[in-house]
Order: structure tokens, then sequence, then C-alpha cells
């Protein structure tokens, strides 16, 4: 089958998620791409968001932790036909882990058929030397073709098979990294959208955040206006640049058998 429609859910803070899931989507020539952006405080999606049986639902999400973020209640929206979906984890260079594996048994949960998964190196957030340019037009790029051919040839047979991934569907959580922040109160001008953009609802219109539902997207750096969030990185990125800098390629895996 050709899909009728790419239906392109992510979740994407600071957009490299997004940028490698649009190279994705851009080698399935000529059929048409709708965007889903999840990235959204609790409550502002619509409860259903179906998806038709003749159509591929591509999901992409950063990994925090070596799992899709632990935001209460992401994806479930996302409601299947038994049509296929795709998987993109996108990390910046550490370990993908158990994130496209617990991804595809949500999505087999909510009625999809997981044919494949992809996971690809992007800038990390606090430590942007490691995954700088990638996705890149080399390497990377041959590599999301190849997936995308693999996938169609997954979608061409009579009937759709999931595709073996790697990792735990329920893995153990481990604690996040932390990463000390504050908010300049003198720039501050007190509008609110970073409270209001958290997709976590961790943070309160008072500033106040609650350490247990932050996933450190940034998603409240990104939306202040005055830069007024200040994070300090440094001993994340160290440890960071010191055990993870031997650029990692792109892995992809394919109903069927086919791997990359």
């Amino acid at each position: 089958m050709k899909p009728s429609k790419l239906q392109l859910a992510y979740f994407s803070p600071c957009g490299g998620t997004l940028r490698a899931a649009e190279l994705l989507c851009g080698q399935f020539e000529g059929v048409p791409v709708e965007r889903v952006n999840m990235t959204c405080p609790p409550g502002a999606l619509p409860g259903v968001i179906p998806v038709k049986k003749e159509e591929l639902l591509v999901l992409a999400f950063p990994v925090y932790g070596g799992v899709p973020p632990r935001v209460e209640g992401l994806f479930r929206q996302l409601k299947g036909q038994g049509g296929p979906c795709v998987l993109l984890a996108a990390y910046g260079n550490r370990a993908y882990e158990d994130a496209l594996a617990a991804a595809a048994a949500q999505l087999t949960r909510q009625g999809f058929v997981c044919v494949g998964g992809l996971s690809c190196v992007t800038p990390h957030v606090f430590a942007p030397r490691l995954g700088a340019g990638r996705p890149d037009s080399g390497a990377d790029l041959a590599a999301f073709r190849a997936f995308a051919e693999a996938v169609k040839r997954a979608l061409a047979q009579p009937a759709l098979c999931p595709a073996a991934l790697p990792g735990e569907a329920q893995p153990a959580l481990k604690p996040l990294k932390p990463v000390p922040r504050v908010r300049d109160t003198e720039r501050c001008i007190d509008c609110g959208l970073c409270a209001r953009a958290c997709p976590a609802g961790a943070m309160d219109r008072r500033y106040q955040v609650d350490g247990a539902r932050c996933v450190n997207c940034m998603a409240c750096r990104m939306a202040c206006p005055v830069g007024a969030w200040k994070f300090d990185p440094s001993g994340v990125r160290a440890w960071l640049e010191e055990n993870f800098a031997q650029p990692r390629p792109v892995e992809w895996f394919a109903a069927g058998g086919a791997t990359g």
C-alpha cells in the first residue's frame, strides 16, 4: 500500500527532532504530510487524534534517559485503526536504549502496527558539540533513504507485520541528571509564557518548578521572549563530552528483518 497521507506527530521542544522528522518525511515523495505538534501543555490537544488505516503515522520524539519523554499522557491521543506507524527517536549521541521498544509498545496498544523504527543523532541540548550538524547530508541522509525504502516494502506486503525493535517494552526508569536553573527576576517581564509552554505541566504561574515532573526539555527557555531562564549544564556537558564524543550512526529496523 502507498499511504494516502503521512501523519507526522512530534514532540520537539528545541526543534532538532522536528528537523530530523521532516527529513524522514521527505523520503516519501508525493505523499502529503499533516503535522501535529505534541509539544503542548496538558489539555491543549483534542482527546482523540484518529489516524486512518490507509495513512502512515510518523511519530518523532527525543530520548530522555533512554526512553521517550516522561510526560504523563504523552501520545495517548493518537488512535489507530490497525494501520501502520514508524518511529523516529532522536538523541544526543549518548544512547537511545529502550526508546523505540517502549514507544512501539504504547502505539500497539493504541491500535497501530509499528512497521519500523529509526534512531538518529541530533545536537544534544546540553552539549551541542555532540551531534552538531546531524542528521547530515551524507551517511545520515543515505540511512534515512534506505529506511524509507524498507518501510515502503513493508507496506507493500499483503499484511502488516511489526518490526523487531531493540530494547525493553517496559523498561525500568532511571533518574534524569539534574541541571541547575535560575530565573533572572530582573529580566523577567512576568508574561507567563514559560509556564504555559511547559508540556509536562511542571511549572506553576509563580514560576515554581516541580522537579518530579520536569523532564529538562527546555521548552520554558525556548518560550521566554527575553531569555530570563538560565540553565547551567556544565556538569552534564563535561560528562557527555568525556564519555560520548565518538559519533554514532543512524540505526534503523523495519518489518521483514531489514536493518541498517
